[in-house]
């Protein structure tokens, strides 16, 4: 049912509501993976009379550009994005505009010819999942055969038709892959064509319903159960970091991990949400979310960005996300800060 939306510009003042720092656009829900640690794949698909044109999509960007810096960097994330045939022509577009356009992906269509089409698009980076080297482990979690290699060789297609692309990958810490994290590091930063490595930890999967308590009880093939092992681990990674290896995560990141898996209960960020106030994100059918567990405030295929960016159901969100204190996920691996760092020390 969609979120109804009554504009009011003067309820807040502009110059009083921040510009927007983030934006992700979830044009797709598809995804030809069947992820143990995600279940958006269950998503039932969309029909085409129900989600946003090409046009829809440009007006939106074309609206932000007005309420945004030049450079500002919009994430075109799934499903599996690059499954949407009119996606590179929404980060071309977004980049004709004066965007950063950044792409996770799982790599298992980035075919020869699907590399040359980002080169033309104009793509700034590329985002790898990878949890290990271990071939038959990531297929296993990833739910496809062949998987692993598929992402092999995307990384060389990049390499070869889109050298220009910064590449990386992204790990989720997990139970399973503990061992695997410090040979992966020492793999990508002896990697010339690879760029980063990005850590995660575990979460309750995406789409597995609200914020649970126990999920932790529920997913035990995901939670690590030897909480000395992941610890051991994380400080094994923070050296890493110190001795330049390509980890892209802050050492206070690296250690709110820390905090995070010897007791995910206790692991609350106490500082005002970075997400819910300053961020966009678009879902396949168009809703608009200033946090993804509170209302939409519109529609992009029907609404003006500029106008709900004002409108006095954003500004409601925005309080409500003001007084919020769940101990939200995205928090600890999306939009990370320090806040109470005898929280880390505490964690030996």
């Amino acid at each position: 049912m969609e979120a109804q939306c009554e504009i009011n510009l003067e309820i807040p003042e502009k110059q009083t509501v921040p510009k927007p720092l983030f934006c992700c656009i979830a044009a797709t829900d598809y995804c030809m993976l069947r992820c143990r640690m995600c279940n958006k794949w269950k998503e039932p698909v969309p029909k085409p009379e129900e989600v946003p044109s090409l046009d829809d999509w440009k007006r939106f960007i074309m609206g932000l550009r007005e309420l945004v810096d030049e450079g500002f960097e919009i994430d075109f994330g799934g499903g599996e994005a690059l499954s949407l045939p009119i996606l590179l022509d929404m980060v071309k577009f977004a980049k004709k505009n004066g965007f950063t356009a950044v792409l996770p992906t799982n790599g298992y269509i980035l075919n020869e010819d699907m590399a040359k089409r980002i080169a033309d698009s104009g793509l700034d980076r590329v985002s790898i999942s990878l949890d290990t080297l271990n071939e038959k482990k990531y297929d296993y979690y990833r739910g496809v055969k062949g998987v692993y290699g598929r992402v092999m060789k995307a990384i060389d297609n990049l390499e070869r038709y889109a050298p220009h692309v910064m590449k990386g990958i992204c790990t989720i810490i997990m139970n399973e892959n503990l061992d695997d994290l410090i040979p992966l590091v020492k793999w990508v930063s002896g990697d010339e064509r690879l760029d980063w490595i990005y850590f995660m930890a575990v979460v309750q999967p995406n789409f597995s319903g609200a914020l649970d308590a126990q999920w932790d009880k529920r997913y035990t093939y995901l939670w690590p159960q030897d909480s000395l092992k992941v610890l051991n681990t994380l400080d094994e990674l923070i050296s890493m970091k110190e001795k330049n290896s390509k980890i892209s995560n802050r050492i206070e990141h690296l250690r709110a991990y820390k905090a995070y898996f010897a007791n995910r209960k206790r692991f609350v960020n106490k500082a005002k949400c970075i997400i819910g106030g300053t961020a966009l994100s678009i879902n396949t059918y168009g809703f608009i979310q200033l946090c993804f567990f509170m209302d939409f405030i519109g529609n992009i295929r029907k609404d003006d960005i500029r106008e709900l960016w004002y409108s006095d159901i954003a500004q409601k969100v925005r309080e409500r996300v003001d007084s919020c204190k769940n101990n939200c996920h995205l928090l600890l691996n999306c939009c990370y800060i320090e806040d109470e760092p005898d929280l880390y020390r505490r964690v030996k």
